[in-house]
């Protein structure tokens, strides 16, 4: 059968105790597991083995927040590489941030589908592979147009490209693309955004973004967040059943696309 699938990217971000250089009131360190699991790191020759696996042992604690993408809708076959809106940050987390800066010390990173039984489910990469990520963490004095480019040579491709990682500097060129402006710092003197540049691929779930102690990546009055995915719709619904307990090995369709097995 033929039927489209709607999926999301879901980022989960985990901010540090310390906010501009001072204890942000109401702080509560989580205890809660990592998104993704244990993140397998291995040693340095000669070094020390002191990074974190785990962000609930970050030193002083940490807190995060989710926040969801709007939905990708692909056939089998079809590739998606395209902005999608801004979202917004979670009223609460808006609120105590607002006219400070927040230290993000690490972020995780989930596709995800619901169900006809409305339960959320990690998608498997043998159904839709991710190809790589772009994501803008927008504060309050920043903001996003949405613009149309002619492409390669139109004025604002050089600025833009530069932004991008992934496909290095390519981009979608019949795709709207979102553009952040405004101040580069804050009334405050911190920055008014920030790229989540570590947009790597399939491997993305057992990937530790995140700074060593002592470093963060900070933004002033966060308010928003814009995800760019590239995913590829490897999902054979005549051939792969991902209501199983284990991800499906990926079998290619015959032909035509569009799901036919």
């Amino acid at each position: 059968s033929e039927y489209p699938s709607d999926f999301a990217m879901m980022a989960g971000l985990t901010l540090g105790s310390v906010a501009a250089g001072t204890p942000m009131q109401g702080f509560a360190p989580s205890h809660q597991d990592n998104m993704n699991g244990e993140y397998p790191l291995s040693k340095t020759p000669g070094g020390k083995a002191s990074h974190i696996k785990r962000f609930a042992d970050y030193p002083g604690g940490v807190e995060s927040f989710e926040v969801y993408s709007p939905p990708m809708t692909t056939l089998y076959s079809q590739v998606w590489w395209s902005p999608l809106p801004p979202v917004d940050l979670p009223a609460d987390i808006v609120r105590r941030y607002n006219g400070t800066a927040m230290a993000l010390v690490g972020w995780e990173v989930d596709q995800v589908r619901r169900t006809s039984e409305g339960v959320e489910k990690s998608v498997p990469m043998s159904a839709s592979y991710n190809h790589h990520w772009d994501s803008w963490l927008i504060g309050a004095e920043a903001r996003v147009r949405k613009v149309s480019l002619s492409g390669p040579d139109d004025p604002a491709a050089a600025d833009l490209a530069g932004r991008r990682s992934g496909c290095g500097a390519e981009l979608p060129w019949d795709q709207p693309q979102y553009v952040v402006e405004g101040p580069e710092w804050s009334v405050r003197g911190h920055p008014t955004h920030a790229a989540l540049t570590s947009g790597n691929g399939g491997e993305f779930r057992k990937t530790l973004h995140g700074f060593a102690p002592g470093y963060a990546l900070v933004v002033d009055s966060p308010a928003q967040l814009q995800i760019t995915p590239m995913n590829i719709d490897t999902w054979n619904r005549e051939a792969m059943d991902l209501a199983g307990p284990v991800p499906p090995p990926f079998v290619a369709g015959g032909g035509g696309g569009g799901g036919r097995g």
